[in-house]
């Protein structure tokens, strides 16, 4: 559902009707003696410095807590407002102006909210538009912190389609609007820089943030009057009155100290998606509103957030939104602020100061207490609802890891590449079984042993390597180079997002198998693979055809005793297959061109769905070889694809398919491209896997 279908909801058109009939009869007292005197002030009285020069004029120091930005979102429809007062001859419609850029942002808002949100819109507009916080603090209480809040949505919206300068100066122009927006700051920083398919977007985004914070805010630092009525707003000052008082004059700030935890906590997930960012954020604000004697334009900040929990969860979440709601706004009508209806003859500035005066100190903070207990329990459960039950937040605990086991020449290698093409370089740490060989190529021990027997590799450190790399710790290993047959000095290979583990002997240890999220095994027709490994170590590796071929024999039985057993322990298995044998007899490499692929997948329930996908979308042939009692399938695909057909067909097959890779991944086209899509549709299957258990 598109913006124009959320604008045509009877349910917003209601709404939209009830808030203009707000805008126009209704005058909050804060808009009246405090808000709208300053925005029409340089309307009225031109001036370089308004903060001071409105200050000097006798207005109130504490009229306006907010930047340039939050002026010039009122000023045009307040300046319409002012020409018709004055031709009128009334003093009325300059606060219908002020009211109208209110509601603007306020429509503004939802659209991108339905943006954000990818879905449930009707939800959103009950959730947020008709939400009772909606009309008591925008249009009966008169606060403006709807402004600020489209700013931070309009950067998170940015964010999500990996524009980082835009999200940037969004962010900046939410900051620079009220400081306070400064608490979200941090936490879209670390959005990026945690997930390092976006790290590369942090610089460009913190950049573009300060430059706009420079540009909008910088040349009123110098005015005496901004300093005093932005940075010397009581608002400010509510952040430290939650404190534990530690010695006299030595107090332990509660509310920053929450913060900083919470700033600690999201820095320490290994990966976050976009679902998890807004949560996260809907935490952080409510957790800082309920710690402080918040003003009532604070609950603004959640309410974004705190609808897209109540729509995606339901259920209790709206029970307890709305019992929050009304003892929230109920305690407000007696104790802040109100409004008039001049029209009607009606004041409500203080409507409920007569009743709020039988009230006692002792009632009025168990009341608040109530509140603050339903907003604990609400922000606990978006934590819970929205952090440790998000799937990205479960996988980041460990990486998700792929082991691919198989024959020497049989294209483990290839396959591993265009794995991590898709998932990103900055992403992927590859543990290469060749690394863990035990002597280099000219030693006289590789006369008694082959490469594919265990006992010629170090399969004790190979594995330790690898489960340390699973539990996300670093390791120091050597390489093994092919063109000289020796190994290089140490190197330490990071911990990563995703670990591949290839080689000979990669399903070989059943403790390493079983920390495997997939297991895939490559193989080839022995002619195939014959043909391929000779062509490789000749043209590739320079080793004589002779000796190669003498290689392959010695090495033939220890395949079969070592290697092929492998393929039972695989969630995947790929062998690739000649198009026509007598291709072989001929001269120069057969390409991916002249092969087949052969799949058997170990769980087959989706298969139909697969062969429907590569035969309608990629226009390839597909033949079911058989379906056994297990789920396990085989097939073999065979025909041309082109990168760009993979890609639509994994987006089909796998979602939320961005915010797995990498944002530019490297596809492949034949049957690469094909075992990269197979294996995507494994590993998410291997993905929630995890999550369920």
């Amino acid at each position: 559902m598109g913006s124009r279908e959320i604008l045509r909801q009877p349910l917003f058109r209601a709404g939209l009707a009830l808030k203009l009939a707000l805008v126009v009869l209704v005058v909050p007292e804060v808009q009246h003696e405090w808000f709208l005197p300053f925005v029409r002030f340089p309307l009225l009285n031109p001036s370089a410095d308004p903060w001071t020069d409105f200050i000097r004029a006798g207005g109130d120091a504490l009229a306006f807590p907010y930047g340039v930005v939050m002026v010039l979102a009122h000023l045009p429809t307040v300046a319409i407002g002012l020409v018709v007062d004055q031709l009128a001859d009334v003093d009325y419609l300059a606060g219908v102006g002020f009211r109208a850029s209110l509601l603007l942002a306020d429509i503004w808002a939802l659209l991108l909210l339905g943006r954000l949100a990818g879905g449930h819109q009707r939800a959103l507009v009950i959730f947020y538009w008709l939400s009772p916080f909606s009309f008591y603090v925008t249009y009966w209480h008169g606060q403006t912190d709807v402004v600020p809040v489209v700013f931070l949505l309009g950067s998170l919206l940015y964010l999500k389609d990996a524009r980082p300068r835009a999200a940037g100066i969004a962010a900046g122009l939410a900051i620079v609007a009220k400081l306070s927006m400064v608490l979200a700051g941090p936490f879209l920083l670390l959005y990026l820089w945690v997930n390092k398919r976006t790290r590369d977007l942090a610089i460009p985004f913190a950049a573009a943030a300060a430059w706009t914070m420079l540009v909008a805010q910088g040349p009123w630092l110098a005015s005496p009057g901004f300093r005093e009525m932005v940075f010397g707003s009581r608002e400010i000052g509510k952040v430290y009155q939650l404190s534990l008082e530690l010695a006299p004059g030595l107090a332990l700030y509660l509310t920053p100290l929450v913060y900083l935890l919470l700033l600690y906590v999201v820095w320490r997930f290994r990966r976050q998606n976009f679902e998890l960012l807004l949560a996260v954020l809907g935490v952080v604000f409510f957790a800082v509103v309920l710690m402080t004697p918040a003003s009532v334009g604070w609950y603004l900040w959640v309410l974004p957030f705190l609808a897209l929990y109540q729509a995606r969860v339901g259920g209790n979440s709206v029970f307890l939104t709305s019992v929050f709601a009304l003892l929230l706004i109920s305690h407000h009508l007696l104790y802040s602020q109100g409004a008039k209806v001049p029209f009607l003859g009606l004041d409500y500035t203080w409507q409920g100061a007569e009743f709020a005066a039988h009230v006692s100190g002792h009632a009025r903070s168990l009341w608040l207490t109530l509140i603050t207990a339903f907003g604990v329990v609400l922000a606990v459960g978006m934590y819970r609802r929205g952090v440790t039950d998000n799937d990205f937040h479960r996988l980041g605990r460990r990486p998700l890891t792929v082991g691919i086991a198989g024959d020497s020449g049989a294209g483990k290698s290839t396959l591993a590449l265009a794995i991590a093409g898709l998932f990103g370089e900055r992403a992927v740490t590859h543990v290469t079984g060749d690394d863990y060989h035990l002597w280099e190529r000219h030693e006289p021990m590789w006369r008694a042993l082959t490469h594919l027997d265990p006992r010629a590799n170090d399969l004790r450190r190979f594995t330790q390597d690898a489960l340390g790399m699973i539990e996300g710790r670093s390791v120091v290993a050597r390489r093994y180079d092919h063109a000289t047959g020796r190994f290089t000095q140490p190197e330490v290979m990071p911990a990563n997002d995703v670990v591949i583990v290839s080689g000979l002997h990669t399903l070989y240890p059943p403790e390493l198998r079983a920390r495997l999220d997939l297991r895939v095994f490559v193989g080839a027709e022995d002619a195939l693979r014959r043909h391929w490994k000779i062509a490789r170590d000749v043209a590739e590796r320079g080793h004589a055809r002779d000796a190669v071929e003498a290689s392959l024999a010695r090495r033939a039985p220890d395949g079969k005793r070592y290697i092929e057993p492998q393929a039972r322990h695989a969630d995947l298995v790929f062998t690739l297959l000649p198009i026509d044998p007598a291709m072989l007899d001929g001269e120069g490499k057969i390409g991916e061109d002249r092969v087949k692929l052969r799949v058997r997948l170990r769980e087959g329930l989706y298969y139909e769905q697969l062969s429907r996908v590569l035969i309608g979308v990629c226009g390839l042939s597909v033949d079911v070889e058989g379906i056994d009692h297990d789920a396990t399938v085989a097939f073999v695909v065979d025909g041309e694809v082109a990168e760009e057909d993979i890609a639509l067909a994994a987006r089909m097959l796998v979602p939320r398919l961005d915010e797995l890779l990498d944002r530019a991944p490297e596809w492949r086209g034949r049957m690469a491209g094909i075992m990269q899509l197979v294996t995507l549709v494994e590993i998410d299957q291997a993905l929630r896997e995890r999550t369920w258990r």
